[in-house]
């Protein structure tokens, strides 16, 4: 038999329970910077809707290392409190 070596398999990482700043680098920092990077260049009219069109078109190619739990994908006010 061949001896053939497999690729390292990535962590699942519980988003849930991770520290808020972590979780946000993780999964929303980002896409964020894309969008902001995008805006800057563009310099649309209503940026805030520019970003809001960006976020959304672009959700779908983050490649956060993680599964987000459903139940857990919201901040809660507790968590809002901790954010820098």
């Amino acid at each position: 038999m061949d001896n053939i070596e497999e690729p390292p398999k990535k962590h699942r990482v519980d988003l849930s329970s991770l520290p808020t700043r972590q979780y946000l680098d993780q999964t929303v920092v980002p896409i964020l910077l894309q969008g902001l990077s995008h805006i800057a260049k563009e310099r649309p009219a209503n940026p805030v809707a520019a970003l809001g069109n960006f976020l959304l078109n672009n959700r779908s190619s983050t490649t956060a290392a993680a599964t987000i739990n459903s139940n857990h994908s919201e901040i809660s006010d507790g968590d809002k409190k901790k954010l820098p």
